[in-house]
């Protein structure tokens, strides 16, 4: 079952929290220099898995970040970025050029730029313009180093005082991820394997993902890139309440297509009470169309925890729906096609 995991992506997943540990280290090893009396806002520059990475971090410290923070996907800045904005230029490669752009332009309005890569054009741009830089293990796909990515930055933030509570060591949250890793290692794992089972539940159905605010926000967003890209299949994903307003109409969809849809429901059960009883209702409504409802609820303690039991879930599952569907996980054949095309212009 596992000769299409060609590059041994397995094993990025068993030590995830291997990058938790390594990342307090990369950041104290770089050179950042930043006026944080300075600093009213923070500019979040990325794309892809730098850019997932952007938003997690946006969800996991909602109630902790001071000041507030904006992700940009794009070549531009936007209006009120100046001398007053801490940026963070994240691109794992170096060479993804929206974000090469934005730092360009980030530089012409004078703000505070902090580079996180493993190279590329964008350390050289770095380089050129004595910016601080957060400098990555090398010979990794950006996906795979997720933890790096985020961690790196959550210890910029907490050295620097922008967070209101900062767990420097993570001893905790490593340990935790160490365990889903192990809980999740099959054949090695001589229990039940929630991640091979919901692989086996989705093959071949088409999953719509949903998630809450605020602190789960992105998690349905990433479970949808994770099948995206390593299973090489369609998914949806979309956030409760937001969901309520609108994509909701659309399970009144009369169609024979609805049989190939499953919906997952990624919780937390210290919401909002009112988003509890949406949840509730918007499954009703759901499961009036014959539609298959899965609930999958967050581990852990704290919100990082729970956040991250929910990332690590996903992965796996993505992982193992990749082996059925014969497709090798790291292999993303379309995106390195439309980089290489948008090179040669």
């Amino acid at each position: 079952m596992y000769t299409v995991d060609k590059t041994g992506y397995k094993n990025i997943l068993l030590n995830f929290h291997t990058q938790i540990f390594e990342s307090k280290t990369i950041f104290e090893k770089s050179q950042i220099s930043v006026e944080k009396a300075q600093i009213k806002n923070i500019l979040y520059l990325g794309i892809g898995a730098s850019g997932l990475a952007g938003d997690l971090l946006d969800d996991v410290l909602f109630d902790e970040l001071e000041i507030p923070m904006n992700i940009v996907r794009s070549y531009f800045t936007p209006g009120f970025c100046n001398q007053n904005t801490l940026v963070i230029a994240s691109s794992y490669s170096g060479d993804t050029e929206e974000t090469i752009s934005a730092t360009k332009a980030a530089l012409e309005n004078g703000a505070q730029i902090v580079c996180v890569t493993s190279g590329g054009e964008l350390l050289k741009l770095a380089a050129e313009h004595n910016l601080s830089v957060i400098k990555l293990p090398e010979n990794y796909r950006s996906r795979q180093a997720l933890g790096y990515l985020f961690f790196t930055v959550y210890h910029l933030f907490g050295n620097i005082g922008l967070l209101r509570n900062y767990d420097a060591e993570l001893k905790g949250l490593i340990r935790f991820a160490k365990e889903i890793a192990h809980r999740n290692d099959y054949p090695k794992f001589n229990g039940h394997i929630l991640s091979r089972e919901l692989a086996n539940t989705l093959q071949n159905k088409v999953p719509v993902i949903y998630s809450t605010e605020p602190y789960l926000r992105s998690v349905s967003l990433s479970w949808k890139k994770e099948i995206q890209q390593k299973a090489k299949a369609l998914a949806f994903a979309n956030v409760i309440p937001e969901m309520n307003h609108n994509e909701i109409v659309a399970w009144e969809w009369d169609s024979s297509i609805l049989k190939n849809f499953i919906v997952i429901f990624l919780e937390n059960k210290d919401v909002h009470p009112r988003i509890l009883k949406r949840i509730e209702l918007t499954k009703r409504i759901i499961k009036k169309r014959g539609v298959q409802v899965v609930d999958i609820y967050a581990d852990g303690q704290t919100v990082m925890e729970k956040v991250f039991s929910l990332i690590l879930l996903g992965d796996w599952v993505s992982y193992y729906l990749a082996l059925l569907y014969k497709k090798d996980p790291v292999e993303i054949e379309h995106v390195d096609f439309l980089k290489r095309e948008m090179a040669a212009l």
